[in-house]
C-alpha cells in the first residue's frame, strides 16, 4: 500500500531520476499508463517506484486525452493523497476533485505549470478557458506550480497557503558529469550559435535560420547547429537554403548525452526563437548562455524555463518580438564577448548550482510532503 502516489500520463527519461528521488525521500510512487500514445515518451523497465495501469486514450493520436481507472488505482494503491497531472483532457482531473468534495478522499493536490502558457492569456476567449480551467483546479487541496510565475496566477483564485513551487529541472549533475568527460566538436563556424528541440511550429526554427542570415552580414564566419527533428523540418532546409551543410548544421535528433555534449560544448551562445522548455536547462547545464525573445502579448508561449533566463546572468531576453530585435541583440551579444562561455560561466554555474539541481527539485517537494501529512492528520 502506497500512502502517496504522483498520477501522470506519462514518465520521460528526464523525470525518471526525480520519481526514483521521491520514492527515496518520501516514498511516494508514480502512477502512468502502461500503453501510452506513441508521442508520448514513456521510460522503459519496471522500476519499483513506478506503477502502470491502463489508461484508455481514445484518440491513438492524441496523448493528451485520455481516461484513468481512478477507482482501481485508489483501490489497489490504498492511497490516501494524490498529487496528479492536471489537465483539462484527463478524467481524473474531474474524479478527483469530485471524490474530494464529495466522497471525503483522498486528498488532492494538482501539479501544472499554473495556467495554459501554451495558450497565453491575451483575448476574451483565452481569457474564458484560463478562468475555467483555474476555477477548476482550485477545488483540490493545494496546486504545485513548475514557477513563481505560474503560482502568482494562481493565487487569483487559492490562498497562498495552498499553492507551491516546484522548480522543474533536469538532473543537472549527470549532464555536468558527462560534459567533463567529453570533447567539444567542430563548430561550422564562430561565433557558433546552437539550437536544440523539436521542430515544432511553435518553436518556429525557420525564423531562426532567417535571423542567422542577418547576423552573418556582420559576422560572415558564424555557424548555426540545430539538433532537433519534427514536422517543420521542410521549412527549416528550406529556409537555410545553400548554407545547409556549409554554415548551417542540421543533425536531425539527438538524445544520448554523450553524443550532444560535443555540440553543446562547442557552442557560443543557444539561441531560441519560439516556445522554449527544458533545452534552457539542458544548456544552462552545459554552461551555455541562453538567449531568447522575452514573453509577449504575441507571444511565443513559452513554458516555465522561460524564468531561468535571466538578463546578465544566464544569458539574455529579447523584449520586442521581431526578428530585428533579435538580429540586434545578436550582433551587439557578439560584439560585446569575444568568448561568451568565459563571460558567463561564473554566473551560470552559480545559478544552476542554487536553482536547478536535483536535490533543489526535491527539497522544492518536501513542503508539498510536509503539507500533505498535515492534511492527513487532521
Amino acid at each position: 500500500m502506497t500512502e502517496v502516489i504522483v498520477l501522470q500520463r506519462e514518465v520521460s527519461h528526464y523525470r525518471s531520476t526525480l520519481f526514483a528521488r521521491l520514492w527515496e525521500e518520501f516514498g511516494w510512487k508514480v502512477v502512468t499508463a502502461r500503453n501510452p500514445p506513441k508521442d508520448l515518451l514513456q521510460i522503459e523497465g519496471d522500476p519499483e517506484f513506478i506503477e502502470r495501469y491502463d489508461f484508455r486514450f481514445p484518440d491513438p493520436t492524441n496523448g493528451f486525452r485520455c481516461n484513468v481507472p481512478l477507482g482501481k488505482i485508489l483501490r489497489e494503491t490504498g492511497a490516501k493523497a494524490v498529487i496528479s497531472e492536471f489537465s483539462m483532457r484527463m478524467s481524473s482531473t474531474y474524479e478527483l476533485v469530485a471524490r474530494r468534495r464529495l466522497m471525503g478522499g483522498p486528498t488532492t493536490l494538482f501539479w501544472s505549470h499554473g495556467y495554459n502558457m501554451d495558450r497565453g492569456l491575451v483575448g476574451l476567449r483565452q481569457s474564458l478557458i484560463q478562468w475555467s480551467r483555474s476555477r477548476l483546479a482550485a477545488l483540490a487541496d493545494g496546486h504545485v506550480c513548475y514557477s513563481e510565475e505560474g503560482r502568482d496566477y494562481l493565487s487569483r483564485y487559492m490562498s497562498d497557503e495552498r499553492l507551491f513551487v516546484a522548480r522543474n529541472t533536469i538532473d543537472s549533475a549527470h549532464v555536468q558529469a558527462v560534459a567533463r568527460r567529453s570533447v567539444a566538436g567542430q563548430p561550422p563556424g564562430r561565433p557558433h550559435i546552437l539550437t536544440i528541440g523539436r521542430l515544432t511550429l511553435d518553436k518556429d526554427f525557420p525564423r531562426l535560420v532567417r535571423v542567422f542570415h542577418r547576423l552573418r552580414e556582420d559576422f560572415p564566419n558564424a555557424g548555426l547547429t540545430i539538433i532537433g527533428d519534427g514536422v517543420d523540418l521542410e521549412r527549416v532546409r528550406a529556409a537555410a537554403g545553400s548554407s545547409l551543410g556549409d554554415s548551417i548544421i542540421m543533425t536531425g535528433a539527438i538524445y544520448e548525452e554523450e553524443e550532444l555534449a560535443p555540440y553543446l560544448l562547442s557552442a557560443d551562445a543557444v539561441v531560441f526563437t519560439g516556445a522554449v522548455g527544458l533545452s534552457v536547462n539542458h544548456a544552462l547545464a552545459y554552461g551555455v548562455p541562453v538567449i531568447a525573445f522575452d514573453r509577449t502579448p504575441t507571444g511565443p508561449h513559452h513554458h516555465p524555463e522561460i524564468a531561468y533566463v535571466v538578463d546578465g546572468v544566464t544569458g539574455l531576453r529579447v523584449p520586442q518580438n521581431t526578428d530585428e530585435a533579435l538580429a540586434a541583440t545578436l550582433r551587439d551579444f557578439f560584439t560585446r564577448y569575444a568568448d561568451p562561455r568565459a563571460a558567463f560561466r561564473d554566473s551560470i554555474e552559480g545559478y544552476v548550482a542554487k536553482n536547478l539541481t536535483l536535490d533543489t527539485y526535491v527539497e522544492d517537494f518536501r513542503e508539498v510532503n510536509l503539507f500533505i501529512h498535515d492534511l492527513l492528520r487532521k
